[in-house]
């Protein structure tokens, strides 16, 4: 689903069709079988925070079997400025797509990204054969990864052909040497093709000496395969649903299990739950035998620890911190916590856990967590990483051998970045990447991004994670009451452990022996006759800041339309 504002034109040229939308190029399709997902052009600064830009300019022309697309833009604050073009036109066996960016900097500016990043959907890609034209003129043939890839698919890269559902796509670059990276690391439904290679030094200058020029042409030819229908349900269990709490954002201690992150010296909350515990400490592991002994009040039934230093990314080959691997901590927490299961993994993201998994012959169980705004913040962004969460969860089982997956905080913005020294700041409340502080945590799209988290959990066979925190930027409850996250997990607590059919498309739908939540994405999705239960809209928003709307008597919601980012809890066996 995208936003009207984000959309400025759709476009069709022959069998190509596309969305413009903010000066890029989305879901490209070619006789209806998406071939990109995006072209953009992004400065990314030192600490990997997207340099904004606005539009100085924009123009479309279209004629017989053709468009042309100018726009010319600018940084926000002056630095630098730029103009993309797009030409598509068709060609007597398809069509043909060239794309340019030039940028321009009077003074120098340090950045750690400037050109072009083509991402590439997942479906009828993965897993599939791939050609890969090297800098030298030197062709290799690889394949797609199936399961995620912890380090570049492909490096030094000048073009790319492949195939997706009988759709041929040639892809050629000049101006940069590319390299690939598998994005659904960070929940990102794509992979992506990008400049420059991460081995050259960063930052580097864009200035009056280093210009970027950068070219790409796409040729798109064959014929699309026929569709194939009747896809088979996602089938599972619902799992424990839980908020995660630390010190400083722990205000309400919610009817939750509780995911409980603490530092050697911090004051242990009193809880009266289970409690999965995460702890960091330094290298030299100082104060961890006091903080277990200020935990024995608790019923601690997980726990995890890592030094400090992994709490940051690192890339597969090194260099990785000195002191404590994270496997060297699980003898230690198995005698201060012998009544606990204990794991293994990370507490950033996939990405981290994949290029540092545990050993499963040591541990109980794996853990990570997600956000949804590591790369992009668009709504159409947020949404689209539910569609890598099979991936993620498919390939974490097969490093966790077997161990059941007890994950950590899945949220749109991030609890911590692995990749700077901090979240980027967010006054304003703007959708950007790498913030804490997301605007749409506080309404109903958080809620039906929950949603999708839950029934992608569902399908991929995860044993528990947390779907809010309790307060904060990242919380279930705000000044006002609760945000509509809160019935979220409220309601998936009484699902908890039923069978459970799920689906995730532009509506989500988990479908339980008890009743089922129903979440739109999009606009014109109505519910089935007979359906009873509580939805949750503009209307009933205000309303729903209370703890126990859900406790307020039933509705008959049968035929009713859902609009987009509307919630429906229904009661009862769905069909």
């Amino acid at each position: 689903m995208m936003t009207k504002a984000e959309v400025l034109r759709d476009v069709t040229v022959g069998r190509v069709s596309l969305l413009i939308a903010d000066g890029d190029l989305r879901r490209i399709r070619f006789d209806g079988v998406e071939v990109l997902r995006r072209v953009s052009y992004p400065v990314r600064d030192e600490g990997w925070g997207t340099c904004p830009v606005v539009t100085l300019a924009e123009a479309v022309e279209e004629g017989a079997g053709r468009m042309s697309y100018e726009r010319r833009f600018a940084a926000v604050d002056g630095r630098f400025g730029g103009v993309f073009r797009a030409e598509v036109a068709e060609t007597g066996d398809g069509a043909r797509l060239a794309l340019s960016v030039a940028m321009d900097a009077p003074q120098e500016v340090a950045v750690n990204r400037a050109g072009f990043t083509l991402l590439h959907p997942l479906e009828g890609v993965a897993g599939q054969a791939l050609t890969v034209m090297h800098s030298g003129g030197k062709k290799e043939e690889t394949v797609w990864p199936s399961l995620i890839s912890p380090s570049q698919p492909a490096f030094d890269i000048a073009g790319l052909a492949h195939e997706v559902a009988g759709v041929r796509v040639a892809i050629a670059m000049t101006g940069e040497v590319f390299e690939m990276e598998d994005q659904r690391n960070w929940t990102d439904a794509s992979y992506k093709t990008y400049c420059r290679p991460l081995a050259l030094p960063l930052p580097y200058a864009l200035g009056p000496d280093a210009p970027v020029r950068q070219g790409v042409e796409v040729r798109l030819s064959g014929r699309a395969l026929p569709a194939v229908s009747g896809e088979a349900p996602l089938r599972g269990v619902v799992p424990e649903v839980a908020v995660a709490m630390e010190p400083g954002l722990a205000a309400a201690v919610l009817p939750f299990p509780v995911q409980l992150r603490l530092t050697p010296g911090d004051a242990v909350p009193d809880l009266a739950g289970p409690v999965q515990l995460e702890i960091v400490v330094n290298e030299g592991l100082d104060g961890l035998e006091a903080l277990a002994r200020d935990c024995a009040r608790l019923d601690v039934v997980r726990v995890t620890a890592l030094t400090a230093p992994y709490l940051k990314s690192h890339q597969p080959e090194g260099p990785w911190p000195a002191g404590p691997k994270p496997m060297d901590l699980v003898p230690k927490l198995r005698a201060l916590f012998p009544q606990a299961a204990v794991g293994g993994g990370v507490l950033t993201n996939f990405t981290e856990f994949n290029r540092c998994p545990p050993d499963p012959a040591l541990v109980d169980f794996a853990t990570w967590g997600g956000t949804a705004v590591v790369h992009a913040a668009d709504d159409l962004s947020v949404i689209e990483t539910l569609g890598a969460l099979e991936a993620v969860f498919a390939s974490g089982h097969a490093l966790a051998g077997g161990k059941p997956l007890h994950l950590g905080l899945f949220s749109i913005g991030m609890r911590s970045n692995p990749y700077a020294a901090e979240c980027v700041a967010n006054p304003a409340l703007d959708r950007i990447a790498m913030v804490r502080d997301d605007p749409r945590q506080v309404g109903r799209f958080a809620a039906c991004f929950a949603v999708g988290v839950l029934a992608a959990a569902v399908a991929g066979n995860v044993a528990s994670l947390a779907l809010a925190m309790t307060d904060g930027p990242l919380g279930a409850v705000g000044p006002q009451g609760v945000r509509p996250v809160f019935h979220v997990l409220r309601f998936a607590r009484g699902l908890r452990g039923q069978a459970a059919v799920a689906g995730l498309d532009d509506t989500v739908t988990i479908k339980a022996q008890s009743g089922g939540i129903i979440a739109a994405l999009g606009d014109g999705v109505s519910l089935p006759q007979g359906a009873r239960g509580w939805l949750l809209n503009a209307y009933s928003e205000t309303c729903a800041q209370r703890a126990d709307w859900l406790d307020m008597p039933s509705q008959n919601l049968g035929g009713v339309r859902l609009s987009a980012f509307d919630l429906a809890f229904l009661t009862g066996a769905l069909p």
